[in-house]
């Protein structure tokens, strides 16, 4: 089901006169100073909301809150809407053409690889920097030209011609010393000085008046691009840009600066061969400086970017294009129709199971899911399927905060507590159990954000503000729901359905060598398998390959047809088929085929087109080499974050648990992400940035599922009498959360299961490796993570009495 935003939208542009409620509304959401005094006030409910006891005074300031952010969410979704990735909405393909090296005798120079990959990688900095957007850069070659393919999602026209310039620019910065008597031998008309090049300054007073000056510069380069680590817009003054050196540059400028006379001579800073600024040296200057006259629209924004990151070969653009949608239309559509109906399951389950909580926890899942996608409006990021992966999980963890809570306020109920106070004993008690699992979330995507780059990057920043949501609509939003329903008579009570008996006693630790012996086994099959298999298992993402391209009329052929019949055959890699729109002929399209750089499927592919589609066989046709859109390297980086993540909950778990707990966790994340790994190169699925958004999930939705299990046998070691075993102790705390545990996987898997089923070919290979994930989650946090943290515990003693179990 599509919703039209443009329709609501219209809705409200009243005709009263010139008035506009949207655009008025609009304005306000892109006024700094009304997010800032918005965020104040809401900031100040929430600490409201927080520091009270009262109950009608936590009801009135959440209820407030609620109202306010939703509010702000809504409108912000209604006016900018949301961004979309290429995956999801198709975008701007731009064809650069790098400026090859050349020889003393002016022969052309072959880039290498590393060379090219590196030009990649400055413009993926350039254009995405935040990781927030969704862009795909790959090297490509055709003929005996080196050529680097850039994909966004499909943007602003207006904005095309600035992203061309960011792309283009190579940011040539120089800083050249101003001859002490430039100004003299200007005036005695001297155009010729040794060791000196006359320039033209083109500055701009206080008053805002232009004049012109011309200045000898030194020939000798003192300062370069290279030696710039970071550059930044000055927010406080308008066209000037901040610029932080390197060790080395911060060495070379105060060499040049500290032999000047402060005061009098002048340093001049050049741009691509044009000053930008020629201020007086007033002090030896070192680590920092600014360049001033930047003053053209999205001047100084463009050269941060660049000087940040700057090319040592010229790019020139050669061809601009429209490309569709790499998931496709049809399977968006499948995937968004299976989405909804797993989202009803998944609400079904919950009204039968706690009745009216249930529908309570349906209107703060609901405004959760608003608050993520109105704040990834306000901010601009971009929705992709790893993005999703993040949504997945966001509403995963949603779903057992929920879930924790009311599993709590069954066992207050259980105990003869009246409902205000069972309400108010549920939430307290579930709530450090909530915060640890999103915090091990945070530190996690924290991590990831910093170490990774590209749609990983994406993925953390999803899963950044859906911690934040769902904590909110967990803790908040479902309790001024109940207190309203109280204060209102509406609920006098609660009943629960009851499948799994809390009182269950089944010795869940007393099977712990099994289910080692079994892990182990499982984990040694995966682990040879991926080594037999080595780089094989990479999808094209990963290892680049070769392009066929068919220029064609638009309706010439049916593009489903093609891309069913492609997808069909037995080649060695997955194949990646687009349309490609054509900016200078409206009537024509690229139907672009990539596959492996493997001439069997090359003759498979053109075999197979010419008996299909004979109606291609008179179309132009042109091939190319094409790159990797995610270096190995990025897999390796990632790799590395996950670990460095896994490093960070530890020391979390540490500190709020006990090192033994710690351990016990890691070990069993690890585990679970090697396993779902293994599993993905056993079926012979190729890995691409589909899985590895699915691996993080995977790895994110564990870590919660431990957290919870540990924190009620760290309450039940609390209470037990000391001489109760430690065995006994965490029978009983897996047996008191396997309702929550097996709940909140059965309402995720149900969204995930109609993603596989009905969601189309795009979604099935994401869909199934979570749900992989899941269920191997979920068995190793009753069978391997206490096991390993009684395992530690025992050799310690840190818990009870371990003489006997």
């Amino acid at each position: 089901m599509s919703i039209n935003l443009q329709a609501i939208a219209d809705m409200f542009t009243l005709p009263l006169g010139s008035f506009n409620l949207m655009a008025t509304v609009e304005a306000f959401l892109n006024n700094p100073m009304f997010i800032f005094i918005l965020g104040l006030v809401l900031l100040g409910l929430f600490i409201w909301y927080l520091g009270t006891e009262k109950d009608s005074v936590k009801r009135n300031a959440g209820t407030f809150f609620v109202i306010g952010i939703a509010a702000f969410s809504m409108f912000s979704i209604l006016t900018k809407g949301l961004k979309y990735g290429i995956d999801i909405a198709g975008g701007v393909s731009f064809t650069l053409q790098v400026e090859p090296n050349k020889d003393e005798f002016g022969k052309n120079i072959p880039l290498s690889p590393e060379a090219m990959e590196q030009a990649c990688l400055i413009l993926g900095q350039r254009l995405n920097s935040s990781g927030a957007n969704d862009v795909i850069i790959r090297p490509k070659q055709k003929e005996d030209m080196d050529l680097v393919e850039v994909q966004i999602p499909a943007a602003d026209p207006a904005k095309r011609e600035e992203t061309i310039n960011v792309l283009t620019r190579v940011a040539k910065l120089q800083l050249l010393e101003v001859h002490p008597n430039s100004a003299q031998l200007v005036a005695e008309g001297r155009r010729n000085v040794p060791g000196w090049r006359l320039y033209e300054y083109k500055g701009l007073r206080d008053d805002n008046s232009t004049f012109t000056e011309k200045l000898f510069l030194s020939k000798r380069e003192n300062l370069s691009g290279k030696d710039v680590m970071r550059a930044h817009v000055d927010l406080t003054k308008p066209g000037y840009v901040n610029v932080v050196l390197t060790n080395e540059g911060s060495d070379k400028m105060f060499a040049m600066t500290s032999k000047m006379r402060l005061g009098q001579d002048r340093l001049a800073v050049v741009l691509d061969d044009e000053v930008k600024c020629a201020p007086r040296v007033d002090d030896a200057l070192n680590k920092s400086f600014s360049i001033s006259g930047l003053n053209g629209k999205g001047e100084a924004e463009a050269i941060s970017k660049v000087l940040g990151n700057p090319l040592t070969n010229k790019l020139e653009l050669i061809s601009m294009s429209e490309v569709s949608a790499s998931l496709g239309k049809t399977a968006l559509r499948q995937g968004e129709y299976a989405g909804i109906a797993g989202l009803i399951i998944c609400f079904v389950l919950m009204m039968l199971y706690y009745r009216f909580a249930g529908l309570v926890a349906i209107v703060g899942l609901t405004i959760n899911a608003l608050l993520l996608l109105g704040a990834m409006s306000v901010f601009g990021f971009e929705l992709t399927l790893p993005g999703i992966a993040g949504i997945v999980l966001t509403l995963g963890v949603a779903v057992d905060a929920n879930v924790l809570i009311y599993e709590r306020l069954r066992e207050e109920k259980d105990s003869g507590r009246p409902f205000r106070i069972a309400l108010r004993n549920s939430f307290d008690k579930a709530f450090s159990a909530i915060f640890d699992s999103n915090i091990t979330s945070l530190i996690t995507a924290v991590i990831l954000y910093w170490m990774s780059t590209g749609t990983i990057r994406g993925f953390a920043v999803t899963l950044t503000v859906g911690i934040v949501t769902s904590m909110i609509g967990a803790l908040v939003v479902t309790r001024v729901l109940f207190y309203w329903a109280d204060a209102s008579g509406m609920m006098k009570d609660l009943k629960f359905l009851n499948l799994f008996k809390t009182q269950s006693k089944v010795n869940f630790m007393g099977k712990r060598v099994y289910a080692a012996i079994f892990s182990s086994l499982v984990l040694i099959i995966c682990l040879a398998t991926t080594v037999v298999k080595g780089k094989s298992c990479l999808g094209m993402d990963f290892t680049g390959g070769s392009s066929i391209s068919y220029r064609i009329d638009q309706d010439a052929v049916d593009f489903k047809k093609v891309e069913t019949t492609i997808a069909s055959l037995n080649l060695s890699q997955k194949p990646q088929i687009q349309e490609i729109s054509e900016s200078t002929d409206s009537s024509k399209l690229n139907l672009s085929i990539s596959f492996a750089d493997n001439a069997n499927d090359r003759s498979l592919i053109l075999s197979t087109i010419a008996k299909k589609f004979p109606q291609l066989e008179s179309a132009p046709f042109s091939e190319e080499n094409i790159g990797q859109s995610m270096g190995y390297e990025t897999l390796i980086a990632s790799a590395w974050a996950l670990l460095a993540g896994l490093i960070g909950i530890m020391i979390y778990l540490t500190v709020r648990f006990e090192w033994t707990f710690a351990l016990g966790s890691v070990i069993a994340l690890a585990h679970d992400v090697l396993i779902v790994f293994g599993l993905i190169i056993i079926s012979g699925t190729e890995l691409g940035v589909i899985h590895i958004g699915a691996l993080l999930t995977v790895a994110g939705y564990s870590i919660n599922d431990k957290i919870i299990v540990f924190d009620r046998i760290r309450e039940t070691i609390r209470y037990a009498s000391p001489d109760e075993k430690p065995i006994d102790m965490m029978n009983e705390a897996i047996n008191s959360t396997l309702s929550r545990t097996l709940l909140t996987s059965v309402s995720t898997l149900a969204v995930l299961v109609c993603l596989f089923f009905f969601g189309g070919p795009a979604m099935r290979d994401f869909s199934w490796t979570i749900c992989a994930g899941i269920l191997i989650g979920t068995y190793s946090s009753i069978m391997i993570s206490p096991a390993a943290a009684l395992f530690f515990s025992r050799k310690e003693g840190l818990i009870g009495n371990t003489e006997e179990v």
